[in-house]
């Protein structure tokens, strides 16, 4: 009984290695190259398309952000929508960054209205959990822009110099 349990065994394997072994010489070999999604521009990986650079600070766009969101709770409603960027800015030297350089931010569409930040800004370190000192995130917030702009202009002022980050695409 053991005997013939045994030959039921070897002549599966056989057979599934012979199978296997047709199987795979069937199969055509394809070349899966892997899928990106369509991009505006060409990227470097982390690095921003829009970036300036003055006295060794690097001012660079990392996002926008286009909060849009009601608050309906017991009696309170109210709109908390907003419009947010967050740039980071770097010494080039790797010198400590001074965050009180900080003096302001403002705004430009393309049919030349300025808009500026609510009051709401924040200056931390980057990253949070062991700054580098020479790198900071700065993010502010500014009432929702009109449906009619397509691109913005962003001026902001740090280290008694002024940087312009231009032709940012809003979605």
């Amino acid at each position: 009984m053991k005997n013939k349990i045994a030959k039921i065994i070897i002549t599966v394997s056989i057979i599934y290695i012979i199978l296997s072994i047709i199987i795979i010489s069937s199969i055509k070999r394809v070349n899966y190259l892997p899928f990106h999604e369509p991009a505006i521009g060409v990227f470097k990986y982390g690095e921003s398309e829009f970036t300036e650079t003055k006295k060794n600070i690097k001012v660079s766009l990392e996002k926008i952000t286009n909060e849009k969101y009601f608050i309906v709770y017991s009696f309170i409603t109210g709109n908390e929508s907003y419009f947010g960027i967050t740039l980071i800015i770097e010494d080039i030297n790797h010198n400590k960054i001074n965050k009180l350089q900080y003096e302001k931010v403002y705004l430009e569409d393309n049919k030349g209205r300025k808009y500026y930040p609510i009051p709401y800004f924040l200056i931390e370190d980057f990253p949070p959990d062991n700054p580098l000192k020479w790198k900071v995130k700065f993010f502010a917030k500014f009432l929702p822009l009109p449906k009619d702009i397509d691109k913005i202009n962003i001026y902001f002022y740090f280290n008694n110099s002024v940087f312009i980050l231009k032709n940012v695409p809003i979605l």
